[in-house]
């Protein structure tokens, strides 16, 4: 074959990959509204957050997180912990808040030691974050158990 044999193959081949990523990037919003966020706090737990600067919290982790079918991995995630508050953010996502008053317990998932927020709404139900090694204590000292 001849480079105008590879050439009629090359330049379909990159039309049509043109089209599907505007289709995608039209489409996403629309089809992926939910995707990376939770819905907001309860009124009366959203008055109960301080403004905090970063280093204002007692526990600062990078880890990874998955937050309703938004997987972040390692560097692109923080958990920043106070007695009171998390905070966790994600790279290009909103921050979600939570005050300690809002959850009711932690559950530990084994596989990957993912950490879950129990609350009695069950907003932060698809929200597993892995924050890294033994931080077990580290939060339950904070009074996070």
């Amino acid at each position: 074959m001849g480079s105008g044999a590879e050439l009629g193959i090359i330049v379909p081949a990159f039309v049509v990959l043109a089209v599907v990523m505007v289709i995608i990037r039209i489409r996403w919003p629309e089809k992926f509204r939910a995707f990376g966020r939770v819905p907001p706090p309860d009124p009366a737990h959203a008055r109960e957050f301080a403004a905090l600067r970063d280093e204002d919290y007692d526990l600062v982790l990078k880890g990874g997180a998955q937050v309703n079918r938004l997987n972040a991995t390692w560097l692109f995630a923080s958990l920043l912990v106070s007695r009171g508050q998390i905070e966790l953010r994600i790279h290009r996502t909103e921050t979600i808040r939570i005050t300690r008053a809002e959850v009711t317990g932690l559950w530990w998932v084994r596989a990957g030691r993912g950490l879950k927020f129990r609350t009695a709404s069950g907003r932060l139900d698809k929200v597993t974050v892995w924050p890294g090694d033994k931080i077990e204590k580290q939060l339950a000292d904070l009074g996070w158990h």
